[in-house]
């Protein structure tokens, strides 16, 4: 894959979901406790008895502002929930590290969760599951784990020196995450020299694999030509601006071969020339 190698060093309701609820469940029974508290301590003023006005007034000394004690029950436990969060994120990451670190690539061409793709414009997060699945048969199982392995690695080596101050979001511009996906997505341009055979494979196998959509609007989605173009020039968009780049193409050479470079220039010219056919059919 590269000259040598430079990057050693679902249950529908999870464990960590569970957790979660819990920890609000927790604090929605504390806050209503506390409220409580305030209409008891208001009632003895009055004889046990509580007016309209009295429980009014409760309730609008009852905020965040007004109430220290409410307001460092808040910032308390939204400080845990955040630790929670945190700890509940690196347990997924550190399970597909390499996949997410890949999916980073076309994350903007993904609707945010909970809303439809729309066809034309955006991918659906149906397709992950089926785009992960012809990484894997690309690269092979033992390859694909020693990398899934490489990126575990990181992904500890780096919590372990930043802790909470991680900030995954960009995590995939981290040099060496760059350099793992890098690597895989040079390895399989042999597996795209033919991009018009590819490109009827991967939307016969998409097809196959995706999950049928749940809504109206996700069965209007569909894998297609336009969007297996939309997919590759995320992938390596990045990979050919470095490589059109005189210093960034002197970093790449630095670490592949001249036969991948010149394979990886060949699928970036084949996929320019099959998005043009594709277009023109469309």
């Amino acid at each position: 894959m590269a000259k040598d190698d430079q990057t050693k060093g679902t249950a529908p309701h999870s464990a960590s979901h569970s957790a979660g609820a819990e920890k609000l469940g927790e604090f929605a029974q504390t806050i209503s406790q506390l409220l409580a508290d305030r209409l008891a301590a208001q009632a003895t003023k009055g004889d046990g008895k509580l007016a309209s006005r009295d429980i009014n007034a409760v309730l609008n000394s009852y905020t965040y502002d007004n109430d220290s004690i409410l307001r460092g029950l808040c910032d308390s436990t939204w400080i845990g929930l955040q630790h929670h969060f945190e700890d509940a994120f690196y347990a997924q990451m550190r399970k597909f590290p390499l996949e997410r670190l890949i999916v980073a690539r076309f994350v903007h061409l993904l609707p945010e969760r909970g809303e439809a793709p729309v066809p034309g414009r955006t991918l659906s997060r149906r397709m992950i599951p089926a785009f992960i699945q012809a990484l894997h048969q690309m690269v092979g199982p033992e390859l694909f784990e020693e990398y899934e392995e490489r990126a575990r690695t990181m992904v500890e080596t780096l919590r372990a020196q930043e802790g909470q101050s991680l900030d995954w979001d960009s995590l995939h511009e981290r040099p060496m995450a760059k350099i793992l996906v890098n690597d895989i997505l040079i390895y399989i341009t042999r597996y795209f020299m033919d991009i018009s055979k590819r490109r009827t494979w991967m939307v016969s196998y998409f097809d196959r694999v995706m999950p049928p959509g749940k809504s109206n609007e996700e069965r209007a989605w569909s894998f297609g030509d336009l969007e297996f173009h939309k997919l590759m020039a995320a992938l390596y968009r990045e990979l050919a601006e470095t490589l059109f780049d005189k210093k960034g193409r002197q970093h790449l050479e630095e670490r592949y071969d001249a036969a991948s470079l010149s394979q990886l220039e060949q699928v970036l010219a084949g996929l320019a020339q099959d998005q043009k056919r594709v277009l023109q059919a469309h």
